[in-house]
């Protein structure tokens, strides 16, 4: 840092002391440990929070293992086919992990609760929104919103570590929510995408419960 800039740092810090006016603005980053750490404490926590099926390493599970090295002020959006275990991750792993290595707090809502939780939600340190997309819109004195445009708004003012799963596609997303939204997303998420066949459509398949073809 150049002497100006440790000049000016110091002065911010006054003012921040001083008057109580947050002026730094500085996403959270965290790290889970080196890659080959994140990648043992990833498929453990899966195996924990899942028990409902055999486990499979998907190649998915790189990124997020990727993310969780170094997280770089970014939370995650998962996105892509329904049946690869966005939820698990969402709703379970991540969870898990900031509570035992973080000593944090992650709740979960499912899309669908947004407009009964919209307050809980906006009061939460961290956003963590399972399916966005199926949700309805909030209806407050007779004005309907779309309450995630409100809520990653928030995020992004109070610098929220936000995680989010969808199964719409990018012109999907952009048809209901429009390219703010959009954009505020990529600056809050690194965006993981799952492709290949569900994995409840595979054991269905496998175990022969149906004998018609699943599409």
């Amino acid at each position: 840092m150049s002497v100006l800039g440790e000049v000016l740092t110091v002065s911010m810090r006054n003012l921040e002391m001083q008057y109580r006016i947050p002026v730094e603005r500085c996403y959270e980053r965290f790290s889970f440990g080196d890659k080959a750490s994140c990648e043992e404490i990833f498929m453990e926590a899966l195996r924990c929070v899942d028990k409902t099926s055999e486990m499979v390493k998907l190649p998915e599970y790189d990124a997020v293992i990727d993310w969780m090295a170094d997280t770089k002020g970014q939370g995650l959006l998962l996105t892509g086919a329904h049946g690869r275990g966005k939820t698990t991750i969402l709703c379970g792993v991540i969870p898990l992990l900031f509570r035992h290595f973080m000593g944090k707090v992650v709740r979960p809502v499912y899309a669908e609760q947004i407009p009964e939780k919209m307050e809980e939600v906006l009061a939460s340190r961290f956003v963590c929104i399972d399916d966005f997309g199926t949700e309805g819109l909030v209806s407050v004195y007779g004005e309907r919103y779309e309450g995630l445009n409100r809520i990653l708004n928030d995020a992004e003012n109070r610098l929220k570590p936000t995680f989010l799963s969808t199964n719409l596609n990018g012109s999907r997303m952009l048809d209901r929510y429009g390219m703010r939204m959009a954009e505020r997303i990529l600056r809050l998420c690194r965006v993981v995408e799952f492709r290949g066949e569900s994995m409840r459509k595979r054991g269905i398949a496998e175990n022969g419960i149906f004998d018609f073809n699943l599409k």
